[in-house]
């Protein structure tokens, strides 16, 4: 019989307040924020490596490495300017469906129940499929962010809309939490950002 994981959930709890911070901080347009964006996509790392979510495991090493690049960008210059890609970020869009469907295809074809044949019973679970978009959107949202291209905020909004299900379906509920306050602060951030480009 496992005993109960104690330390995970504390891992995740602690990941949560440090990514909220962190959103908190960029929405408000603070570089400091990277700090604690790099904080808790560490803790988020290893959280995701005790439940074997490689797909979100993988995004969170991805997230400090960015971190690391947006804490570099935001503060070389702190009059980095809001910018907007207008139409262009269907381009954007389009380039990270597809990405994401190629992720997906690939976790397909390198399972180890497939053998080369198709059959429906070898098709990935809606997880694998769900697991490979989240992945690619936020990391072309956290691109975006560190660029400060407003349109990031769009993207975070279905993330954040996508992760509050998902994680409360899996139970994980500091992180289904934060994901909720993630939606409210991406929404807060979009307008922040609107009225500082068109000021």
């Amino acid at each position: 019989m496992i005993g109960f994981d104690f330390l995970s959930p504390l891992i995740e709890l602690l990941a949560a307040v440090l990514g909220f911070i962190y959103v908190y901080l960029i929405a408000t347009n603070r570089s400091s924020g990277w700090i604690f964006g790099i904080a808790s996509a560490s803790f988020y790392a290893v959280f995701f490596y005790r439940v074997h979510t490689w797909g979100l495991f993988s995004q969170q090493i991805t997230y400090i490495i960015l971190g690391f690049y947006g804490l570099f960008n935001w503060s070389k210059s702190d009059e980095l300017p809001i910018r907007t890609l207008g139409k262009s970020i269907w381009l954007w869009i389009l380039g990270s469906l597809m990405l994401g469907l190629m992720f997906f295809i690939v976790q397909w074809f390198t399972k180890d129940d497939v053998h080369g044949h198709f059959s429906f019973t070898s098709l990935p679970n809606w997880r694998s499929f769900l697991d490979a978009q989240f992945f690619v959107f936020s990391l072309t949202a956290t691109w975006l962010t560190t660029r400060k291209i407003l349109e990031n905020w769009h993207i975070w909004i279905v993330v954040n809309v996508v992760g509050t299900i998902w994680f409360a379906y899996e139970h994980w509920w500091s992180s289904s939490v934060l994901y909720l306050a993630y939606l409210f602060l991406a929404i807060n951030g979009l307008k922040k950002w609107k009225k500082a480009l068109s000021a």
